[in-house]
């Protein structure tokens, strides 16, 4: 039974994530282009999955318990259905960003999908060896969507203009920043050593998804001009170069 603190923690957390989805909508009313369109769709709809994550959690949907020695975990497995559509989406965002290739961005999201399938295991596990094993196995599966966002995207990233360079150095940054803490998170909470208890591990889990989101998105949409002159020269503005 989730209790008043926390589902007040994952109200306020739908509430934010809907307000960003509006927000994100709204601006990507008069999108020009199929690439600026198509940035503007991911961005508002990566928010608007949380926002049902979120409010289902509040209603105290979403939530099982999971029996492990000495008792039973409560696992907000709703959390991990949003992680599961929504950091792929933000993968895809930063492909459409730099005008990735098909394989560079399917790599990208398989890699995220693993991790993110092996976190639930790791969650799920009622022998706590296993979680901690099933936890490495997503952090190396991490280390992989790492190398895919510093690397392989931010390879292509350096091919274009100043303005899709700058933005996408800041988007590489925030993902690597707030997608370290989660591992981080889970293994200080209640999953893990369990030195977080659980009203503040929610809290923590909270922000890091409103900074990879809404934070996300807010960058991104600076790239809107770049991404509109893209569209209609097929090319970098600031550059030159090509990004079909």
């Amino acid at each position: 039974m989730v209790d008043l603190p926390v589902r007040s923690v994952f109200a306020v957390g739908a509430a934010l994530m809907g307000l960003g989805a509006l927000y994100f909508a709204v601006r990507g009313l008069d999108a020009e282009g199929p690439r600026s369109r198509g940035l503007h769709v991911v961005t508002a709809l990566v928010p608007t999955i949380a926002f049902g994550s979120y409010l289902a959690m509040a209603l105290g949907v979403g939530v099982a318990e999971v029996p492990v020695r000495g008792g039973t975990l409560e696992v907000h497995w709703a959390r991990y259905a949003d992680w599961l559509f929504t950091t792929p989406l933000l993968l895809i965002a930063l492909g459409l960003l730099v005008g990735a290739d098909t394989e560079t961005v399917f790599g990208a999201v398989a890699a995220d999908a693993f991790m993110i399938v092996t976190g639930i295991a790791a969650t799920l596990s009622g022998v706590r060896l296993y979680r901690y094993a099933w936890w490495g196995v997503s952090t190396v599966a991490f280390l992989l969507v790492l190398y895919y966002v510093f690397v392989a995207l931010g390879r292509r990233a350096r091919e274009l203009g100043e303005a899709t360079r700058e933005t996408y150095g800041v988007l590489r940054g925030l993902v690597g920043v707030t997608w370290a803490g989660y591992p981080v998170w889970w293994l200080v909470g209640t999953a893990g050593v369990g030195l977080v208890p659980p009203p503040m591990e929610v809290l923590g889990f909270t922000f890091l998804d409103l900074v990879a989101k809404v934070g996300f998105g807010t960058v991104l949409l600076r790239s809107r001009a770049v991404a509109d002159a893209t569209d209609a020269s097929g090319s970098d503005p600031s550059s030159g170069v090509s990004v079909d």
